[in-house]
């Protein structure tokens, strides 16, 4: 038994005419025919009563036409529900995360995607830039929000990036440092400062140490957290100065810090980063295109 010759046993009960209803199906007449006449071999028993002028259904006729109608609008169903799948619409999304979740907008944007897509199962993890690229090797994540790509990501692993937006690092000092009173400093002039250095596996750290390059001094890192409020801490009992970024800096509450922008501007690009095997997948191809407008059109 098919699908097919249950549409066409529909199809005959609905118009009670073989021709109405091979019109409808676009088949010739002797072929719909032909498909009732084989259904009707295979179950063993007559469905319709035909005559010259009409045709009606049998009493075995009527409960396989109720049984029918169930299979076929099941089949719709399924497929329904398998093309939510295939347009991305249902499964699951891991996501990795820089800690700075909340100040980069992440958060808003995940809260975003989850009611736009509510059968689409999410999962997070969050760690610092370098600890993200083996998840995402491994497919422990499916994507992630990292800073250091566009400089240190692994040559070995095929990654598609899509650079979302730039966030700026800036000095952080306590409000007694003669730093604390400007608005700039051009950061060679922090070459004898003591550094508050943050975690060696983001891409922060490296930023900062680049920077200090280029202004032609290394850092004396005198203290290393991977926590901002520690970093911050630290500058703030004037243990030190320490590099951060903006938007970090700015969704925390400090009284004893002052931020002071730097010269020349160190900026870093965020972007959201994935296999290039995997860009092609439903659920985070429309991922990636949701997070690309949301911040194309600054909406976090």
């Amino acid at each position: 038994m098919e699908l097919y010759q249950l549409n066409c046993a529909l199809m005959v009960a609905k118009y009670k005419n073989f021709s109405h209803a091979a019109n409808e199906i676009a088949v010739t007449t002797s072929s719909l025919s032909q498909q009732i006449k084989k259904l009707e071999e295979e179950l063993g028993v007559d469905l319709f009563v035909r005559t010259t002028r009409s045709v009606h259904l049998t009493p075995a006729g009527e409960e396989f036409i109720e049984h029918a109608k169930k299979v076929i609008n099941d089949m719709e169903n399924v497929n329904a529900s398998m093309q939510k799948y295939i347009i991305g619409e249902n499964g699951h999304l891991s996501i990795g995360s820089l800690p700075a979740f909340k100040a980069f907008g992440i958060a808003n944007l995940v809260a975003s995607f989850q009611k736009q897509y509510p059968k689409i199962v999410l999962s997070i993890q969050e760690a610092e830039c370098f600890d993200l690229y083996p998840l995402l090797f491994h497919g422990e994540i499916d994507v992630a929000f990292l800073t250091a790509f566009d400089k240190y990501h692994p040559d070995k692993l095929p990654l598609e990036a899509y650079p979302l937006f730039e966030d700026e690092i800036v000095m952080i000092a306590n409000k007694s440092h003669p730093f604390a009173s400007r608005e700039y400093i051009n950061l060679k002039e922090a070459a004898n400062e003591k550094f508050i250095a943050f975690s060696k596996q983001s891409g922060l750290y490296l930023d900062e140490l680049d920077a200090c390059h280029a202004a032609g001094f290394n850092p004396n890192f005198v203290y290393s957290s991977q926590y901002v409020d520690t970093s911050l801490g630290f500058v703030a009992e004037g243990l030190g100065v320490t590099m951060l970024s903006s938007r970090t800096v700015l969704n925390t509450v400090w009284k004893n810090i002052e931020i002071v922008r730097i010269r020349p501007r160190i900026t870093r690009t965020v972007s959201l980063v994935c296999l290039k095997k995997n860009k092609n997948s439903s659920v985070i191809a429309n991922f990636i295109d949701f997070s690309r407008k949301i911040f194309l059109h600054k909406l976090i």
